[in-house]
């Protein structure tokens, strides 16, 4: 695999080098736990600041993505998904593989003050404004799920993106963001 980031490139560099990390987890000489290639050696063949590079790696890190040891260096983390799903799909994923053609009855995105309990799941401080996506969603017999999803602030949504697309799909291709870490609550109640 080539080592390579496009200086002339309007993506940031941090996301750049974040991509690059997550295809180099991928190799398998990097997933049977074999060491990630030094911090500085990285740097200087990437042509870009050890800041940078850390700043990439300290995502992926608090992603559970990488493990860093201090003294030893960086190692891929073997992938685990915290649900206990057998798959991790999207709604939209689920609901075009039942043959369900699903209708997003109303969808609001706004910045709101967050829980101690998501501040902790964020590793954020308290109360700190994160971006709130509500998704009222349902079929041609009305609506049947309500989704509530928070967004830590270094993703970098504003609430003005096309929600109406699969949510995956825009993390990934817009914000070079892969969903790895999840929390989940789900309750029932009546209508």
């Amino acid at each position: 695999m080539e080592l390579k980031i496009d200086h002339n490139s309007q993506l940031p560099l941090h996301a750049q080098v974040e991509a690059l990390l997550r295809k180099l987890v991928e190799l398998p000489e990097y997933k049977n736990g074999n060491l990630m290639p030094k911090e500085v050696d990285l740097s200087k063949r990437l042509g870009i600041s050890r800041n940078t590079l850390r700043q990439a790696t300290n995502k992926l890190v608090n992603e559970g993505l990488l493990i860093r040891k201090k003294g030893v260096g960086t190692v891929a983390a073997k992938r685990n998904v915290l649900t206990q799903l057998e798959s991790w799909h999207s709604f939209t994923q689920e609901m075009n593989e039942q043959g369900v053609a699903f209708i997003n009855f109303d969808v609001q995105a706004k910045m709101v003050p967050i829980s101690k309990e998501v501040s902790r799941f964020f590793r954020i401080e308290e109360y700190a404004d994160v971006l709130a996506l509500r998704r009222l969603r349902g079929d041609e017999e009305g609506p049947f799920v309500y989704f509530i999803s928070y967004f830590h602030p270094r993703i970098g949504l504003t609430g003005k993106e096309d929600f109406s697309q699969p949510l995956y799909e825009l993390l990934e291709k817009e914000y070079s963001t892969i969903p790895v870490r999840s929390s989940e609550v789900i309750r029932a109640q009546l209508p």
